[in-house]
């Protein structure tokens, strides 16, 4: 952010459109022209006779380009979730409120090109614009390349920990052991390497009988992916004990 601020108070968007890819999404720019095209508001073409493009069009495609790609993600990431907790989870995702979060968070508010003040810059200008960006980094660089860059993005802004935040399924097994008097373990059974990423494996023991197994990228989040199949799994059995 301290960068991109320099950059643009010496006037030079083009650096800072640099370091914004390089930095935050470990790409260089192709065509330079789609990604002046994304930081472009409505504002900065008024009374323009260049024929120069706001980034709206850019922002379209890149709304349906982020849809895809978080859908993917999260698609691969949980074989077994089913089409509303998948809805659920991306709608955390790329809501508009997140989008702004992240768009102001690497800096792309200073480098919008707008035609009034910086104070009266909106949200919703950062979150569409970083849209943009996605758009302008898929007509560069093509699915595969933006989708990694994408996901990249993604995760260093909490993207794990966004799509398992919705029900604490540790505490609610923990007050079911506590009124069933049954004594609750989460142990790691496995560490390991996918994809040059660390995985746990953590199952979830109810005196002693594994009620749930989980993973993750971290200990946490598969602790978390242990407790909701074991809360699936007493969920069941008190649905056929009745």
């Amino acid at each position: 952010m301290g960068l991109l601020n320099r950059l643009f108070r010496r006037g030079n968007r083009t650096e800072g459109i640099d370091a914004l890819l390089e930095d935050h999404f470990h790409l260089k720019i192709g065509e330079r022209s789609l990604y002046n095209e994304a930081i472009r508001h409505s504002s900065a073409i008024d009374g323009d006779t260049t024929g120069k493009r706001s980034n709206e069009r850019l922002e379209y495609l890149g709304d349906a380009v982020l849809d895809l790609c978080v859908a993917n993600y999260l698609y691969k990431s949980d074989l077994e979730a089913q089409e509303g907790l998948l809805t659920q989870r991306k709608s955390r995702i790329v809501n508009r409120k997140n989008l702004n979060r992240i768009g102001k968070a690497i800096g792309l508010e200073e480098l919008l090109d707008v035609k009034m003040r910086r104070d009266d810059i909106r949200s919703n200008m950062v979150g569409n614009a970083l849209e943009a960006i996605v758009g302008a980094i898929y007509k560069d660089h093509g699915y595969e390349k933006t989708y990694k860059a994408v996901v990249r993005l993604l995760k260093t802004h909490g993207i794990d920990q966004r799509i398992h935040e919705t029900t604490d399924f540790k505490s609610k097994l923990h007050h079911w052991a506590q009124v069933e008097k049954k004594e609750l373990k989460f142990v790691v059974v496995r560490e390991y390497h996918e994809s040059g990423e660390g995985k746990y494996e953590v199952e979830v023991l109810a005196d002693g009988e594994r009620i749930g197994l989980g993973s993750g990228r971290s200990k946490k989040i598969a602790e978390h992916d242990s407790a909701r199949r074991g809360w699936k799994t007493v969920f069941e059995k008190q649905e056929n004990a009745e």
